[in-house]
């Protein structure tokens, strides 16, 4: 490392050691960054509790009465808690649980949390927060060879779940016979909730002992798991909270997303709390499509709306003739995809804020929080929907980009929020890390007037005769047409001009020869499709990503027996659908 780079980290340190601040310390850290390249420690020796900065300092701050979370379930029934609301079950729960185990409290125990967003995921969650009980919450609807392979990497000591003990075992019943002893089921909480509970101390932790670890979505392949640490992580959430997205004490926040993934971690849980925000938890993002749901939503004051971008495709599709524009909405977000400007342009308009850019948000699992998006304060003039802004700091350096031929991204300089282990291996982790120890987010960009754009996976380039032109570029340009709600373009091998793009579109009419028109007038003739296919739904994860490695394998042998790790697909029956949209065409 050069002398220039020296000074760097140097600045680097000052620069989060003082953004540390933001957080209470039961022992203030006296560096940053500790240990270099790719095993970074951050604020070593700070002492605190993630709980207590999200629920007990807002109740010492009498917002104890402050409502802190509103849920709305698949039912449609919106229920609030306030932050003294969830003192009080948060200590209830734990007490449930050291009656069914007193011995579980021991030691440094693991949980695993089976639910969707809701009350019971949420209590859960701030349960392991207080007490320092690293845990991982999956999918409610996850398979059973799905959850078993999850429990042999993560080797819970316990696993909640919020289905009831019936529905449990009609599901899981292999999984039931070999762990009812450590299965907790939260019905019989609720039934005995009204007993006395003891109040639990928050445990005191270091800033580097592991929080929760989360799966990946594996819309790339096999899930990973990802550990992250209390300090990095806390600090990094609620800094983002506050730059990205304007949040405040009297912000209500509204982020479409389940608890199994990162966004319902960092900005429906516990970003939003640690401010003292009040934040709404939907059971399903899919809730907010139907007009009566929204327009309560919009009643509870929401002024920082933030949904999967595939939620707000469809939205563009289903609300074509109609607007939302009388609302408290300050900020609109988007997360999981890349945005199209025209879905861009249709959200914000939507919803009346055509002057305001969208908080665009780009980052993974992996890196905790938000690595690029505009601000909630940008305009669109100057950060034009579509693009994902700036770094949240000049202290997160991305390498290089070129303002018309995507590169890789990658982050060259450490950051707080970055993952702490991979509990998959070493193999696994090192991937992440090029030979100059540069974090490797596996996505292409530009850059173009400071502003960053991002152009799907480094595996979505399609090379035709020489010309290179990523998926995003083309599934753009397609979903300016009115008439269609969604569009995947994925390449297959050609013998003669190397690869051939194919489009699966979701439209409410066909509308090839509109499409190949576009395509012609915006990239020439190499870039028509081979085939255009048209499809009910396109297969996504449940974190909202679409499925393309899944897509490519159906073109390829519609009948195969696998498909590779489909254990976070928001809806398998559409595979058949898939299966039959194709073989039609051929």
């Amino acid at each position: 490392m050069n002398k220039n780079g020296n000074l760097f980290y140097k600045k680097l340190d000052i620069f989060w050691l003082k953004k540390a601040n933001i957080i209470s310390w039961i022992k203030k850290p006296l560096t940053a960054l500790t240990n270099s390249h790719k095993y970074n420690h951050w604020f070593k020796n700070g002492l605190l509790n993630v709980y207590d900065n999200c629920i007990t300092r807002n109740i010492n701050s009498k917002l104890n009465n402050k409502v802190a979370l509103i849920t709305i379930d698949n039912k449609k029934k919106i229920k609030k808690f306030t932050y003294e609301d969830i003192d009080l079950l948060v200590n209830k729960f734990i007490s449930y649980l050291f009656m069914n185990n007193k011995s579980f409290l021991k030691g440094k125990p693991k949980m695993m949390i089976h639910s969707s967003a809701s009350i019971e995921s949420a209590i859960s969650m701030l349960a392991g927060a207080k007490l320092g009980i690293h845990f991982s919450v999956i999918f409610e609807e996850l398979e059973d060879k799905a959850i078993e392979s999850r429990i042999n990497l993560f080797k819970p000591d316990i696993f909640i779940t919020k289905l009831t003990k019936d529905e449990f075992i009609k599901k899981y019943k292999i999984i039931y016979r070999k762990n009812k002893k450590n299965i907790i089921f939260f019905e019989n909480f609720f039934k005995r909730s009204s007993t006395n509970s003891f109040t639990f101390k928050s445990k005191i932790l270091n800033s580097n002992s592991n929080f929760f670890t989360l799966f990946t979505s594996g819309s790339t392949g096999v899930p990973k798991g990802i550990t992250h640490s209390y300090g990095g992580y806390l600090v990094y959430s609620k800094l983002t909270c506050i730059e990205k997205f304007g949040m405040k004490k009297n912000s209500v926040v509204l982020a479409g997303s389940d608890a199994g993934w990162i966004n319902g971690h960092t900005y429906a849980l516990f970003g939003p709390l640690s401010i003292g925000s009040t934040t709404i938890l939907l059971q399903s993002p899919l809730l907010i499509l139907d007009k009566k749901i929204l327009n309560k939503i919009i009643r509870l004051k929401v002024d920082i709306l933030y949904l999967p971008v595939t939620i707000i495709r469809m939205m563009k599709s289903l609300f074509q003739n109609s607007s939302f524009k009388k609302n408290n909405f300050k900020t609109l977000g988007s997360m999981g995809e890349p945005l199209a400007p025209s879905v861009g342009n249709w959200y914000a308009n939507f919803f009346g804020k055509n002057k305001k850019a969208i908080v665009n948000t780009y980052f993974q699992t992996e890196t905790g929080g938000i690595i690029c998006s505009p601000r909630f304060k940008d305009l669109e003039k100057k950060v034009p929907h579509g693009s994902v802004g700036k770094t949240l700091t000049k202290y997160i350096k991305i390498n290089d980009l070129d303002a018309k031929n995507p590169k890789e991204i990658k982050i060259i300089s450490p950051w707080p929020g970055c993952m702490k282990n991979v509990l998959n291996g070493k193999k696994e982790w090192n991937k992440y890390w090029d030979s100059d120890g540069n974090f490797k987010l596996f996505d292409l960009a530009t850059k173009f007037k400071d502003n960053i754009y991002i152009h799907g996976r480094t595996d979505d380039v399609i090379n035709i005769r020489g010309h290179r032109i990523g998926s995003e570029e083309i599934e753009s340009t397609v979903l300016k047409i009115n008439k269609i709600a969604e569009c995947c373009a994925v390449s297959v091998d050609d013998e003669f001009e190397g690869s051939k793009i194919n489009l699966f579109i979701v439209s409410s009419t066909k509308a090839t020869k509109i499409i190949e028109r576009e395509i012609f007038s915006n990239f020439g003739s190499f870039a028509l499709p081979k085939k255009i296919i048209y499809v009910k739904e396109l297969p996504k994860t449940r974190s909202g990503k679409i499925l393309r490695r899944l897509l490519r394998s159906l073109l390829l042998n519609p009948d195969a027996k696998s498909y590779g790790d489909l254990t976070t697909m928001l809806n398998p029956k559409i595979i058949s659908n898939i299966k039959n949209a194709i073989k039609e065409y051929a």
